[in-house]
């Protein structure tokens, strides 16, 4: 990060935290603050947003692209610094999930933490039995009736301290320090209040952040379900892959010796193949094929493409979509699952693999 934009980013926390002065008064032209808006969508962008976060990102990059083109002026600039300065830790936060293997625990303990450490700051006891949604609901309950009674307090001392000054007028110069003393009472019971409120809004967003990533969880793991029972273990293996994509390992589907096109009675299998892709919306689809060791290797790379490229046109077919949008490849005999020396081991390598992806 360059020393320009290091300016810019602490006047932006300054201006987050503080709330005073305009947030870009250390940018000195436009140009530095689009680079400085540019590396922070950079940034986001490397660490999965356009992927995890496509909304937000398609619609902070056009407003950028707009900024560009129309001259936008400072606060404007101000503005998508803040937004991208969020993006890129969101997707930081995202992309930190997906490459714990226990993500889900981990997030639901990161988020009970961060509950409790909202709940110890504002002195609020909370209900040990609790976790997730139902920790942040009951948070949010007493959190409203202690500032309630913050409130009824600062109205009460307001109320003294008005009392005060009539009753005192300039008279008892004594009274004076008791009365500077409850004014910044009452500032300390706002600044608390607004440090309370910025709390809440925190942890409500943690909560809905982690109910939609628990609900992901969820759909997919129904899916893999279906899947499992709508194949048998003849005709597919289901695998899961530590970067979280779903491998159907397709034994049953027959082809003719040195051929790439499909053996008679086939559609049956293909039809529930192309139901299961159907399961994960979104998801990118690579068809692999596979070869024994028998032959010619390149012959064997050759064939395995071309049957991958044949069962591509028939999940697109079934499916109703463009084979284009399916990834294809054949690796002959060079990612063998069993050994080549017996029958049941070439027959086990002579497989097309369909490769589900997590999502774009």
């Amino acid at each position: 990060m360059n020393g320009k934009r290091t300016l810019l980013m602490v006047a932006l926390v300054a201006g987050l935290v503080f709330g005073g002065g305009e947030i870009g008064v250390l940018a000195q032209t436009n140009e530095d603050s689009s680079a400085a808006v540019k590396s922070l969508l950079d940034e986001a962008r490397k660490l999965g947003a356009k992927g995890q976060l496509p909304l937000a990102w398609w619609d902070l990059n056009q407003r950028y692209d707009e900024a560009r083109e129309n001259g936008a002026d400072e606060a404007t600039w101000d503005g998508l610094a803040v937004e991208a300065t969020r993006l890129r830790n969101r997707a930081a936060f995202i992309d930190d999930m997906r490459q714990r293997k226990s993500g889900m625990e981990a997030l639901l303990g990161r988020f009970d933490q961060a509950l409790t450490e909202i709940a110890a700051f504002s002195g609020v006891d909370l209900d040990g039995e609790l976790t997730g949604t139902a920790l942040s609901a009951d948070l949010l309950a007493k959190l409203e009736r202690d500032q309630l009674r913050r409130r009824v307090l600062v109205d009460s001392l307001t109320v003294s301290n008005r009392q005060l000054n009539e009753m005192v007028g300039g008279r008892v110069t004594d009274q004076d320090s008791q009365i500077t003393a409850l004014q910044v009472e009452v500032s300390a019971l706002h600044q608390k209040l607004w440090e309370t409120e910025l709390q809440v809004g925190v942890a409500e967003a943690d909560r809905s952040a982690a109910e939609v990533l628990l609900t992901r969880k969820q759909q997919r793991e129904d899916a893999i379900v279906r899947v499992r029972q709508s194949l048998t273990s003849d005709e597919a293996e289901i695998l899961l892959t530590g970067e979280g994509s779903v491998v159907l390992r397709v034994h049953g589907i027959a082809f003719a010796v040195g051929s790439a096109q499909v053996s008679a009675g086939q559609d049956d299998l293909v039809a529930r193949l192309a139901a299961a892709v159907d399961l994960f919306p979104g998801a990118t689809l690579s068809i692999e094929g596979h070869t024994d060791d028998t032959g010619n290797r390149e012959a064997n790379l050759r064939l395995s493409r071309r049957r991958a490229e044949t069962v591509a046109v028939l999940l697109a077919e079934s499916l109703g979509r463009d084979p284009a949008s399916f990834t294809t490849a054949g690796f002959g005999p060079d990612r063998p699952v069993a050994l080549n020396s017996t029958a049941e081991g070439r027959a086990l390598n002579r497989r097309i693999d369909v490769v589900i992806g997590t999502g774009r």
